[in-house]
């Protein structure tokens, strides 16, 4: 078959975590232009390989380059505005976390996507990581029992990091702080793992003087999920020294889950105990150990790495119209989750997911 021909639309960062699938799968997705309006990071991406065409104006790449879908690597702030001008020219949308900077944003997304006929997905890589597959199927099985509690949390320093006029420091351009930049990867992932979250309690702060415009750069809130489980979230972008974390638990009757932080990787692997395959708890230090790694069945996914595996099953989903696994309209309840956050934040006040 084709190859499917996408066009990358911004060529920034997370544009390059998205190369190795056009590298290793010419045969499954071919990048054919780039598009960036500096000039010189599209260059940069379109040297990687031969024959793509270099645009600076996403309007003129849509209406010559010869593309079936677009693959959206832009500032956040930038991903409604793209998708839909793509969905509106005929052409399949995968889109960068976080999905837009507001619930409207999204809806908007989702219609443009509905009415033209085309696939929205978002790429939410955790999801396509092979022990998050592997742990799904596990918690699905019914091996850890009822789901009752999940801790989740994502700490860095941003100011160190980045640029002092950086637009993640930029409440308006990011659309807020460490909770929709970073946080959002392992709250989409426990949605995907656990189910939907309804109910948010969260307290927000933005004190660094880096961040501007609202994004925070402190936050906790509490889950309450739809199977009755309960969970917490903490998350700092300006914690002056901490262990890299990007940390997950989950607590069930028969069992439990964790990731083990591993730079690099979103997180890490996940591992388990459970009755089933841990050692009798026999004395009191048994309760902290029996855990091992959580493996992949083979074949379940094409590669190790998540970025492959998601950019394959989007192509895949174009081909076929299969609803993508994490299409813009399951999506919604991840963002739900956010802006709830960010609502409850300046109500002081729980909110309630289905009234937003």
């Amino acid at each position: 078959m084709e190859p499917l021909k996408i066009g990358l639309i911004g060529c920034g960062g997370i544009s390059g975590a998205h190369m190795r699938a056009y590298r290793e799968h010419p045969d499954k997705v071919r990048l054919v232009a780039v598009c960036d309006v500096v000039e010189a990071n599209a260059r940069r991406r379109a040297a990687e390989l031969g024959g793509v065409r270099v645009y600076t104006d996403l309007n003129q790449m849509l209406r010559e380059a010869d593309v079936h879908a677009v693959d959206i690597c832009t500032i956040h702030d930038q991903h409604a505005l793209n998708a839909i001008a793509a969905l509106q020219a005929g052409k399949h949308v995968l889109v960068e976390k976080p999905m837009a900077c507001s619930l409207r944003e999204c809806r908007d997304m989702i219609a443009a996507a509905d009415k033209t006929g085309r696939i929205l997905m978002v790429a939410q890589m955790q999801r396509y990581d092979p022990s998050s597959q592997a742990l799904k199927n596990i918690i699905e099985s019914g091996e850890l029992g009822p789901i009752r509690a999940v801790r989740i949390d994502a700490m860095q320093n941003g100011p160190e990091v980045l640029t002092g006029n950086s637009w993640l420091l930029d409440g308006h351009r990011a659309g807020g702080g460490i909770v929709i930049s970073v946080l959002v990867h392992r709250i989409d992932l426990v949605r995907y793992l656990i189910g939907e979250i309804t109910r948010v309690t969260a307290v927000t702060r933005c004190l660094h003087p880096a961040f501007k415009n609202g994004a925070e750069d402190y936050a906790v809130a509490m889950f309450e999920f739809a199977n009755g489980a309960i969970g917490e979230l903490f998350g700092t972008y300006s914690g002056f020294r901490q262990p890299y974390s990007e940390m997950f638990m989950i607590f069930g009757d028969d069992g439990a889950a964790h990731s083990v932080p591993q730079l690099g990787r979103g997180g890490g692997p996940a591992f388990v105990a459970s009755r089933r395959r841990s050692e009798p708890f026999k004395e009191f230090n048994h309760m902290f150990q029996g855990f091992v790694p959580v493996a992949p069945e083979p074949g379940s996914l094409p590669s190790g790495n998540p970025f492959v595996n998601e950019l394959l099953h989007f192509s895949d989903c174009c081909r076929t119209g299969r609803e993508p696994l994490s299409s813009g309209r399951d999506n919604l309840g991840t963002m739900k989750a956010i802006f709830g956050i960010y609502e409850s934040a300046r109500r002081g006040s729980s909110v309630e997911l289905k009234d937003i």
